[in-house]
């Protein structure tokens, strides 16, 4: 297994100091003094390191995993372990023994690649034990004897005593007669990680049982071992590389210790145990999961205890974790709640965010750097910046610890071409004797390590001393042989520090007069430097001491504003220090920091008032508004576009004592226009406009110009107002606030903001009329031979006039017109074409059904007589709502504005024969359409002026008084039956009174013979 640049050991030693730092920039570590220390090119030196001190000497040990021997040519980049001496003027390194002699009955060693110096841990305090260890170490014992068996990577840890020089070899996984590759403990890999106590060395093993790992615990007291073994419900499971990273700390109980194993491959998203020693195994007591895929979560561990609760806390890398780019990297930060029960903190460290940092790959706890009682750590960013690396300074705090570092220090910065900077982190040891621990920091890729020196912390209490009140009447002064008011300011310091005793040289800038208007002059001024309201000084400070000077500060005169607290600020900062002289061959000292609590600035601030007359306590006002809306012709609502003005009477009420620039602030959206404010004679009102950023809505800020408002005084302030043509209806509101510039107590603010609800509603009055041509026509001339059947044309025109106030939003106009002549389903009218200067129309497809064929039956000869013959009557044709006997036709016109009109055009054709069918016809037929307005309607946002106004076009339809052929015969045969019946009754009448016998008489008398008869010719022919 390769540890490689993703993440390597938890450099966190288990000290038992309690502490935390309070973020600051550039805090604690200094930069401008760093030692560097370089070994043997391309030996990866520095990717391990740690601070070690034996008695009076001071060593750093640095691992170099490839490096070459010239002790032992014949070994192949074995890695070798330096301690190089910190001193002032040397910093010479030398090779540390590592050489295994014996290790087994069947075990023979091969040190090629074996990377010592991967892992480096060192027992807490000052002469404590040193491991180092080589985790690629092999036995080839039976490989050599038979090429095919495997060689097992069971990995070396040299132990060394407290001076470096003895060195004893520890091979913890060899088994004798061990011969499987992957099984159990062969491949196992101990010490890629490594940590130690007082008592217990622990070694990571992420290669046993198939890279399911391992932690081994070995007892420097007991010298027994114990070791974790996944059990056979899979707890670990293959491939999770348990022991990556390990650590140790007081999860339990303070009095207890348990060990931490990282696993960064469990199920891909990494795990952490947590586990107790019992006799030779380690049980599971708690654990904390990686939630994202790959991103090598528990590569890196730190436990320490950041909240000083005496439980340990965890911190965990995931180095490869992304964010917004790509491998960032993340610490997650776990709290310990007792019992091991971690919680997680609702924030992750991330350095900057930087594209493929790998923040996080290693973490290290720093001990307490600045005297506040809480640890802080450094978190290790070794790949940001193209490779030339980070290192982040993170503070602990009562709650945890801070979620933003307080210092950042980069390869870069140190003036030096390092690469790889924070691959690995060490402290614990104070190399310069200055009472705070140091920290070295490796650049691998630069063969470099460097050894960072913490600066003394300073402490400094800063107090700023003012009189009670500045009374006006008392002219203590004299400035220009005049009278003046002033009074004393103080300014005292007091120093400490729990490990620097030089002089401390503090200079300071005292400002007066921070709070005043700035309309107004500072009304305080410091007589020594040209009047000005700011004086700068400076003090000597020692610790346990107190030191205090004082300045005089002078009123101006013709100061108004005596309402307004007169605040002062106190700023400090170091000026230079007086250290002790360094002895020889010793580091120089380095010049102390302020101590620095979260969110300070070192600034101090303190206030005083003018002594005044007043009323209610501590000088309150009581300002008290009222206010109302009058809207146009006193309704309750504004009509939109209506062009009209809104009135907005104000009035302000002083009820308590004397209010210093009174002002009354109005809050709108910006689609209400600010007019005018109507001017008092008494007082005149000044009003600023603005807009506040990123927000609609607008802000009016009105001052008195008389600056003062007494009290028991009114001030009435009106108002003009105007809403923009462009805005939508609904509800808005008016805010109306007032206040000044001193103080009001809480109990009387309840009334000082009025909040008005302004209605705003479309006020719409929409009208319909219409008309027709031809207005009539004759139906029923069996003498026209028309071609086609719909032999009747009308053009129907429609107006819409919108009268305002406001615009009609979705106008919609239904026209409805007959459609059949019910009860028959042959279709009476159809429309051919339609128009409108605005929106579309459209005839409704949900009316009856109807036949559209020519083909009308012909009323029965006795109903068309019977007509005929009838008296005179009309028949109306009308729509009613939503009738599906009728064409519905819809035309929605959009929007029309306040006195815009639209026009709708309609070319029908009509079908007579349709009114011929009976029963149903009569002699006059009406043909009513309807034109109706259906939206808008009245609704919250909509009022109708007029009520929905509807346009009503007739056409008249009348019978032809030509009879038709059937009643012309009818007539005919009529009237000749009736006369040859008056004939016959007339003859039978002539006949009864005998006129036909008279006739007969007088033709008998006409043939008798006279006297003188002659017979006549046929007389005679029938006589002879």
């Amino acid at each position: 297994m390769w540890p490689s640049a993703i993440s390597v050991w938890a450099c966190c030693s288990l000290i038992l100091v309690l502490g935390l730092v309070c973020p600051a920039v550039g805090y604690s570590l200094d930069q401008d003094h760093s030692l560097e220390f370089s070994g043997p090119p391309s030996s990866m030196f520095g990717y391990s390191v740690l601070l070690h001190r034996h008695r009076g000497h001071r060593w750093l040990v640095v691992g170099a995993p490839v490096a070459n021997l010239s002790t032992s040519p014949l070994l192949q980049s074995p890695g070798a372990v330096y301690y190089c001496s910190i001193t002032a003027e040397s910093r010479q390194c030398h090779l540390m023994p590592a050489d295994v002699q014996t290790c087994g009955k069947t075990c023979e060693a091969e040190s090629d690649h074996q990377w010592l110096g991967v892992s480096l841990s060192r027992q807490p305090g000052d002469n404590g034990h040193v491991l180092a260890c080589a985790h690629r170490w092999k036995n080839v014992f039976y490989s050599r004897k038979d090429g095919m068996n495997n060689k097992l990577p069971n990995g070396v840890c040299f132990h060394y005593s407290s001076n470096l020089r003895d060195a004893k070899t520890f091979i913890p996984c060899y088994r004798d007669h061990q011969r499987k590759f992957g099984e159990d403990y062969g491949s196992c890999q101990a010490g890629i990680s490594n940590f130690m106590t007082e008592d217990l060395i622990i070694m990571g093993a992420p290669g046993t049982s198939y890279w399911t790992g391992s932690v081994l615990v070995f007892n420097m007291s007991s010298r027994g071992m114990s070791v974790y073994l996944d059990d056979d419900a899979g707890a670990v499971g293959f491939g999770s590389y348990l022991g990556y990273s390990v650590g140790a700390g007081h999860f339990l109980s303070p009095g207890s210790v348990e060990v931490v194993g990282g696993a960064p491959q469990y199920n891909q998203k990494g795990k952490v145990f947590i586990f107790t020693v019992e006799n030779t195994m380690l049980r599971v007591v708690s654990e904390v999961s990686g939630r994202q895929l790959g991103s090598y979560f528990g590569s890196s561990v730190c436990v320490v205890d950041l909240n000083a609760d005496g439980l340990s806390d965890l911190l965990v890398g995931a180095p490869m974790a992304t964010g917004i780019a790509r491998e960032e990297g993340r610490v997650h930060v776990y709290i310990n709640q007792g019992q091991a029960k971690l919680l997680e903190a609702e924030f992750q460290l991330n350095g900057s965010n930087a594209y493929a940092a790998r923040f996080g790959q290693t973490i290290a706890d720093l001990g307490d750097l600045d005297d506040d009682g809480y640890h802080d750590v450094a978190v290790g960013a070794p790949h940001e910046d193209d490779l030339k690396g980070a290192v982040y300074i993170y503070n602990g705090r009562k709650e945890g610890i801070s979620p933003t570092p307080s210092q950042r220090i980069t390869g870069s910065t140190l003036g030096r071409t390092l690469r790889m900077f924070g691959q690995s982190l060490s402290t614990g040891i104070d190399i310069d004797d200055n009472g705070y621990q140091d920290v070295a920091v490796g650049a691998f890729l630069s063969d470099s390590a460097v050894v960072l020196r913490a600066r003394p912390v300073v402490q400094v209490k800063a107090f700023l001393t003012l009189p009670e009140q500045i009374d006006q009447q008392v002219a203590l002064c004299q400035e220009h042989r005049t009278p003046t008011v002033c009074f004393n300011v103080t300014v005292c310091f007091s120093v400490r520090s729990k490990q620097f005793k030089g002089v401390i040289d503090l200079e300071y800038n005292l400002t007066s007069d921070l709070l005043h208007k700035p309309s107004f002059p500072h009304r305080f001024y410091f007589h020594g430097n040209g009047s000005s309201n700011s004086t700068r000084g400076h003090v000597k400070a020692q610790h346990g001491q107190q030191n205090c000077r004082t300045h005089v500060a002078y009123q101006r005169k013709d100061v108004k504003d005596i309402f307004t607290p007169v605040q002062f600020e106190l700023s400090y900062s170091l000026r230079e220090t007086n250290t002790h002289r360094a002895p020889h061959k010793k580091f120089p000292p380095l010049k102390p920091i302020l101590q620095q609590g979260v969110g300070t600035q070192n600034t101090v601030t303190n206030q005083t008032w003018f002594a005044r007359s007043c009323s209610l306590v501590n000088c309150s006002t009581n300002m008290q508004l009222s206010a109302e809306l009058l809207l146009p012709h006193q309704q309750q609502y504004f009509a939109l576009g209506s062009g009209q003005t809104i009135m907005l009477k104000t009035l302000l009420l002083n009820s308590g004592d004397d209010a210093f620039l009174p002002r009354l602030t109005l809050h709108f959206p910006n689609n209400i226009h600010y007019i005018k404010v109507l001017q008092n004679e008494d007082n005149m009102v000044s009003c600023d406009v603005t807009q506040e950023v990123n927000s609609t809505m607008v802000v009016v800020d009105c001052r008195v110009t008389s600056l003062l408002l007494p009290g028991l005084a009114q001030l009435n302030i009106n108002f003009l107002l105007d809403v923009s043509q462009n805005s939508t209806p609904g509800n808005i509101d008016i805010h109306v606030n007032t206040s000044s510039d001193n103080y009001e107590s809480e109990e009387y603010l309840h009334d000082n903001s009025i909040s008005l609800p302004l209605h705003l509603k479309y006020g719409v009055s929409v009208n319909i009329h219409g008309f027709v041509t031809p207005t009539s026509f004759i139906f029923g001339d069996e003498d026209s031979n028309p071609v086609d059947c719909y032999t009747e044309r009308f053009n129907y025109t429609y107006k819409v006039l919108n009268s305002g106030p406001s615009r009609s939003v979705d106008t919609v106009v239904n026209i409805a017109l007959p459609k059949i002549l019910a009860p028959y389903q042959h279709r009476l009218l159809q429309v051919v074409d339609w128009q409108s200067s605005h929106g579309v129309c459209s005839v409704s497809d949900t009316t009856v059904s109807v036949t559209d064929d020519c083909d009308i039956p012909q009323a029965s000869i006795i109903k068309q007589l019977v007509f005929f013959f009838s008296s005179t009557t009309t028949r109306r044709l009308f729509c009613g709502r939503k009738d599906d006997l009728c064409e519905q036709l819809v035309c929605r016109l959009g929007t029309l504005e306040a006195g815009r009109d639209a026009t709708i055009q309609l070319e029908i054709r009509l079908n007579p024969a349709v009114l011929l069918q009976a029963p149903g016809r009569h002699s006059v037929m009406i043909l009513e359409s309807t034109a109706m307005i259906s939206s808008p309607r009245e609704d919250p946002h909509t009022i109708l002026i007029q009520e929905q106004p509807i346009a009503q076009v007739v056409v008249e339809a009348l019978f032809t008084q030509k009879p038709s052929t059937t009643v012309k015969v009818f007539i005919i045969v009529v009237s000749l039956v009736l006369g040859l019946m008056i004939l016959a009754a007339l003859i039978w009448c002539l006949w009864k009174a005998g006129f036909f016998k008279r006739s007969f008489q007088k033709k008998q008398e006409s043939n008798r013979d006279s006297w003188d008869y002659v017979p006549r010719n046929d007389k005679r022919e029938s006589t002879s």
